[in-house]
């Protein structure tokens, strides 16, 4: 088990959301799973924090205040290539089986119970391991 925690903890979750409950319930999850949590509250502190924290996965809500979710993936896609990018949405309209853009990985429809955020987050990882080999 300290194996698989060690492993988990490298991995570093950036959430980007406006609401406060959001960004609380879904670090609560996080870290009681053992990954480490960045979070932001629109896309202009994500970017800003894209370089202290170098995201393996970031959890990005699709209505933010501001740029977008799909702008912040952007953004985080150019400053961060290996991160890889999930976006959140409570919009019925969003169809959440497929990325809305390349360079997302993954859509989740909000709310979003605990096993799927963590399932996201998997996918997230698994993406970005494959750009590092890649990558490199």
């Amino acid at each position: 088990m300290a194996m698989v925690t060690r492993t988990i903890s490298r991995h570093t979750v950036l959430i980007v959301d406006d609401e406060p409950g959001v960004l609380d319930v879904w670090s609560r999850i996080l870290l009681d799973e053992g990954y480490r949590v960045a979070r932001a509250c629109d896309a202009f502190d994500a970017v800003g924090m894209l370089a202290s924290n170098r995201p393996t996965v970031a959890i990005c809500d699709l209505h933010l205040p501001g740029p977008s979710g799909v702008w912040l993936a952007k953004m985080i896609r150019q400053h961060c290539p290996k991160t890889a990018v999930v976006l959140a949405s409570g919009d019925p309209a969003v169809a959440h089986d497929e990325p809305m853009h390349d360079a997302v990985v993954a859509c989740v429809a909000k709310p979003v119970c605990r096993d799927q955020l963590l399932a996201a987050v998997r996918i997230g990882i698994g993406w970005a391991s494959e750009q590092t080999t890649t990558l490199n």
